[in-house]
C-alpha cells in the first residue's frame, strides 16, 4: 500500500551552465550531421540529375526518319542508335530516367561543362578540358572490317592510301582507318547512305563493323564484294562528365567495365548490324514507301 502514496520523482533541473552545454553540445551534433549530410549528397552520382529527376544525356543524331531511301529531310532528326542504348542503360543502373540531347561532339562537350547535360556519349576520345572528366575505359568496342569489291584493285589495307572510303560519320573504325592507312574517308550522315553510296561504286572500299560487314555478306547482292583480310581497332571513345564530379565518373566507369565484361557492347553492336543489315535489303528491293 505504501507505493500507492510513493509520491512522484521529478528529475533534476539542470543548472544554466549545464543547460548551455547541452544545447551546445546538439547544435554542435546538427551541425555535423548536416556536413555529413551535405558530403553524402555530393558523393552521390549525378547528384544534380537526382535532384531534377531526369538524367540528360548529350548523344549525337542521325536524320529522320531512318529508314526512307529516297530524300530525306536532315533537318528532322534522332539520336544515334548505338549511343542512345549506351545512354539508357547508364541511365536505368542509375535508376533515373533518360533524356537524351542531341549534340554533336563539340557541343556536347560544352553542354557537359556548363551542366546542360550531365553526361556525354558522343564519341569524344580524351583531350585537355578542365571542365571535363573521362571515365579511363573506352566504351569503343570490337573491330572494323573493308569490304571491297571481290576482283577489285584494293587487296591490302595498304592499297586504301589516298582513295575514298565510304562509312558512316563518326564512325570509329573509320577514323582509325584513316589516320593509320591515310584513307579519304567520305563521311555519311546516315549509316545506309554509306553503304548506298559503296553500292554505287562511289567508294574503293566500305570500312564499318565486323558485325555490319558479315550481315552484309550473308545477303545474295554482297555475293561480288569481300572483306580484306585483317581487322582494325576503333578509335577510342569515352564517356564525359562533368570536372570534380568525381562519384559521377567512378560510376560511369564501373558501368563502361561491366559493358565489356558482360560483352554487352558486342550485344549492341551486332543488333545495330543486324538492323542496318535489314534497312539495306529492303533499300536495294524497293520495299520502302518513296
Amino acid at each position: 500500500m505504501a507505493d500507492a502514496f510513493a509520491l512522484p520523482v521529478r528529475a533534476p533541473r539542470l543548472a544554466p551552465r549545464a543547460r548551455f552545454a547541452l544545447w551546445l553540445a546538439l547544435l554542435v551534433v546538427s551541425l555535423a550531421l548536416a556536413a555529413w549530410h551535405e558530403r553524402f549528397e555530393s558523393a552521390r552520382p549525378f547528384a544534380a540529375a537526382v535532384a531534377r529527376g531526369t538524367l540528360i544525356v548529350a548523344v549525337p543524331s542521325r536524320p529522320e526518319p531512318t529508314l526512307y531511301v529516297g530524300k530525306v529531310d536532315r533537318r528532322q532528326r534522332a539520336p544515334d542508335p548505338f549511343a542512345a542504348a549506351l545512354a539508357n542503360d547508364l541511365a536505368q543502373r542509375a535508376g533515373l530516367p533518360v533524356e537524351l540531347l542531341l549534340a554533336d561532339s563539340n557541343a556536347a562537350r560544352a553542354a557537359v561543362a556548363t551542366g546542360h547535360a550531365d553526361v556525354a556519349i558522343a564519341g569524344l576520345g580524351f583531350a585537355p578540358d578542365a571542365s571535363l572528366a573521362f571515365a579511363p575505359t573506352a566504351y569503343a568496342t570490337g573491330r572494323g572490317l573493308a569490304l571491297v569489291l571481290r576482283h577489285g584493285s584494293v587487296q591490302r589495307w595498304d592499297d586504301l592510301r589516298a582513295k575514298p572510303v565510304c562509312a558512316a560519320s563518326g564512325d570509329p573504325y573509320a577514323a582509325r582507318a584513316a589516320h593509320a592507312y591515310h584513307a579519304n574517308v567520305q563521311g555519311f550522315d546516315r549509316p545506309l547512305d554509306a553503304l548506298l553510296a559503296f553500292q554505287a561504286g562511289d567508294c574503293a572500299a566500305l570500312v564499318a563493323d565486323e558485325y555490319v560487314v558479315r550481315s552484309l555478306l550473308k545477303q545474295p547482292d554482297w555475293m561480288y564484294y569481300r572483306a580484306l583480310p585483317g581487322s582494325i581497332a576503333p578509335a577510342p571513345a569515352y564517356v564525359a562528365t562533368r570536372s570534380g564530379d568525381a562519384a559521377s565518373t567512378a560510376f560511369v566507369e564501373h558501368t563502361v567495365t561491366a559493358w565489356r565484361r558482360d560483352r554487352w557492347l558486342a550485344t549492341v553492336r551486332a543488333g545495330q548490324a543486324t538492323n542496318l543489315a535489314f534497312d539495306m535489303f529492303n533499300a536495294e528491293n524497293d520495299l520502302y514507301c518513296h
